[in-house]
């Protein structure tokens, strides 16, 4: 941010430490940040790290850090939530958007709070909101979902139940020739192994941000049926690397997929979506965030 100084220290503020793709991608961009050279803590409620999926950041209470934070010192958040408590600190603020609820629209009218983006269609959200322009630094998929070549389970079915149930069981009650494997309560690593031995991945959560499932799912060589999602949206490409229906015709459109007949455009959704999901490896988004650490964020610096 324009007259902003390098800090000494980055917290990271995180709602919790469950199972949801907010808190990973929060550990992620903390982590990524430590390995290039600015130091920065993730801060859950009581202390205590996220324990389904690796990374090695260091952690502290919600309580130590806002304690802790000086005015050289940056807070960083993504649940619009916690705005208020963390707008009368004196470290400065830096928003990292994971998601366009108009409940972000007070931050984003604060000039006074940095903003950072994760896809295009939160940088133009972002942008036609607040008149500024807010600095997209990306994200990345876990190494462990990239496809090693493991054998698939023919007629295998992966799919998240926590939003979308009825839309999944439709599919279920449709295709009963088909395996269906819900992914539930998972570690990361878990996630990753039933990906990436199932032929398809269903996303049925409506409305969904980004959905990063989906595309750890075309990382895994899945054949990819999404219901829309809004940033998702950005690099989801119906017919090209995945089936993107509404989701009363997901049944229908996994039927047709399914086929024996469908082989040859199986094939060609799965090397769209491995090549989609290439442009998420870590090493990109290390080398954007190196970049920007020189430039628009150097302030994150110490």
């Amino acid at each position: 941010m324009e007259g902003w100084k390098s800090g000494e220290m980055n917290y990271y503020l995180i709602p919790g430490t469950g199972i949801y793709g907010g808190i990973k991608v929060a550990a992620g961009f903390a982590e990524a940040l430590n390995r290039l050279g600015a130091p920065c803590c993730l801060a859950t409620p009581d202390g205590t790290a996220p324990a389904w999926f690796q990374a090695s950041v260091a952690t502290v209470s919600h309580d130590t850090a806002l304690a802790s934070a000086r005015v050289s010192d940056n807070i960083l958040f993504s649940l619009p939530h916690d705005y208020p408590k963390l707008k009368g600190t004196a470290a400065r603020l830096v928003f990292h958007c994971q998601g366009t609820d108009p409940l972000i629209d007070p931050i984003l009218a604060d000039p006074n709070v940095a903003l950072l983006s994760c896809w295009p269609q939160a940088t133009t959200y972002m942008r036609d909101k607040s008149g500024r322009n807010p600095i997209e630094v990306g994200l990345f998929i876990s190494p462990c979902f990239f496809y090693d070549g493991a054998p698939k389970l023919h007629g295998t079915v992966a799919f998240m139940p926590r939003r979308g149930r009825d839309i999944a069981a439709a599919c279920q009650a449709a295709l009963p020739n088909l395996r269906f494997v819900p992914i539930e309560d998972a570690t990361e690593a878990d996630v990753a192994r039933v990906m990436k031995s199932s032929e398809y991945y269903l996303a049925t959560a409506v409305n969904e941000w980004f959905g990063l499932p989906a595309f750890e799912a075309m990382a895994a060589g899945c054949v990819v049926l999404s219901v829309p999602a809004i940033g998702g949206m950005d690099y989801l490409r119906n017919d090209s690397n995945a089936l993107v229906v509404e989701p009363e015709q997901l049944p229908a459109r996994l039927a047709w997929i399914s086929a024996d007949e469908r082989h040859d455009i199986r094939a060609r959704l799965r090397d769209h979506a491995v090549a989609t999901a290439h442009l998420f490896r870590p090493a990109e988004f290390h080398r954007r965030l190196t970049t920007l650490l020189k430039s628009e964020l150097s302030y994150l610096q110490t």
